[in-house]
């Protein structure tokens, strides 16, 4: 892939993190805030709202840093805290004021506040799988049920579906040609690491997901004529990154349902579990990968739609930036209609490579952290 597909931590964690299921059940976080304003003009309820809103973005800072443990790099912490802050409804669920007053033409407001960590959660793992450029996850299980394999797995659904939600890009390993499939199942049913490995990378994934999910009926009794069967359901599922097989979590579930065949009841305990495990690792991915406990990782992805290109043009471009300094790998995601999608793995900034799309002759049209527009000039 002429290099590693990799993407730079974004923010240094220290210690692990908050995340352990003992951690999830607290829930709620207490913590002492406070905030200041100046008065001006002798505008006591203004300097005093303004203090108020400074102790809430205290309180929700505050949270933060007590969800996760050990920060010790601020580098683009920013950029994830002011993502938490634009969400931030409901997260700080009781703001109880201790003291108030002004001295010296400064209004000071302290608070006893209580943040919500689930509701922290919810906004803090897409903020940080957005920091990290949105790393792309590829999903294979080996399924069986009652020893024969379905068409179509259902744990493989269940997990991308929660993976999606949560704002990670997929890859689509169904799109693959006769012979990837082949390699696919064969990977799925050996769990050989380095075949998957292997295969994520030919399918530029930066996270694999992979494991066994088995439903096996220990029981059968007619119920009103109609045959039922117990069914017992075990998924388990490990996430490591594609480059390196580094673990970045395992999970286990288990389950016994009812059902009208073996397969009927297998399935019925397979979603449930699934979305389960694929929960309880969504966030593990996202925060180990930021924590640096992965390793170094090289680059982040920076996505570049252009429009009014032609194809010709879009190859000169692609190999102008795949020779630019600080790019690990440029993917092309879509093409048509004059319209290109790009994928380029970087250890540089968006703004950087805007800088060199210009330099092409591709008009800036738009620019995020994580994106940059443009438009082939005339």
């Amino acid at each position: 892939m002429g290099g590693a597909r990799r993407f730079a931590p974004l923010l240094l964690l220290s210690i692990l993190l908050l995340w352990s299921s003992s951690s999830l059940a607290q829930e709620t976080i207490r913590v002492s805030a406070e905030g200041s304003a100046a008065v001006e003009g002798g505008d006591l309820p203004r300097a005093r709202a303004e203090a108020k809103r400074q102790a809430y973005r205290d309180a929700l800072e505050k949270g933060v840093g007590a969800y996760v443990q050990g920060i010790t790099e601020m580098k683009d912490f920013e950029v994830v805290r002011d993502k938490v802050f634009s969400q931030s409804q409901g997260i700080v669920t009781s703001f109880t004021i201790t003291r108030e007053g002004e001295a010296e033409g400064i209004y000071t407001v302290e608070a006893d506040c209580l943040v919500a960590t689930a509701a922290l959660d919810g906004v803090l793992g897409p903020a940080v799988i957005d920091a990290l450029g949105n790393p792309r996850v590829m999903v294979l299980v080996d399924e069986s049920i009652e020893g024969e394999r379905p068409f179509l797995s259902t744990v493989e659904g269940e997990v991308l579906q929660v993976f999606e939600r949560a704002g990670y890009l997929l890859v689509d390993a169904g799109q693959a040609g006769d012979l990837d499939r082949r390699q696919i199942d064969l990977a799925r049913e050996t769990g050989d690491v380095t075949l998957l490995q292997e295969l994520a990378r030919s399918f530029r994934a930066d996270v694999l997901i992979y494991g066994k999910a088995q439903g096996l009926s220990y029981a059968r009794q007619k119920v009103a004529g109609v045959d039922l069967y117990g069914v017992r359901s075990q998924v388990q599922l490990k996430a490591v990154i594609a480059q390196t097989a580094y673990v970045l979590g395992t999970e286990a579930f288990e389950a016994r349902d009812k059902g009208t065949s073996a397969q009927d009841g297998a399935v019925k305990a397979f979603k449930p579990i699934s979305r389960g495990a694929a929960s309880a690792l969504v966030n593990k991915v996202a925060y180990s990968l930021v924590s640096g406990s992965a390793g170094a990782m090289a680059g982040r992805t920076v996505k570049i739609v252009i429009d009014k290109v032609s194809f010709a043009q879009l190859r000169e471009i692609k190999s102008a930036l795949e020779g630019a300094g600080g790019v690990v790998g440029v993917y092309q995601r879509a093409f048509g209609q004059g319209r290109a999608e790009l994928d380029v793995v970087t250890e540089k900034t968006a703004e950087d490579l805007a800088v060199e799309l210009e330099k092409l002759s591709v008009e800036v049209t738009g620019l995020t952290a994580n994106t940059v527009e443009g438009k082939r000039a005339p």
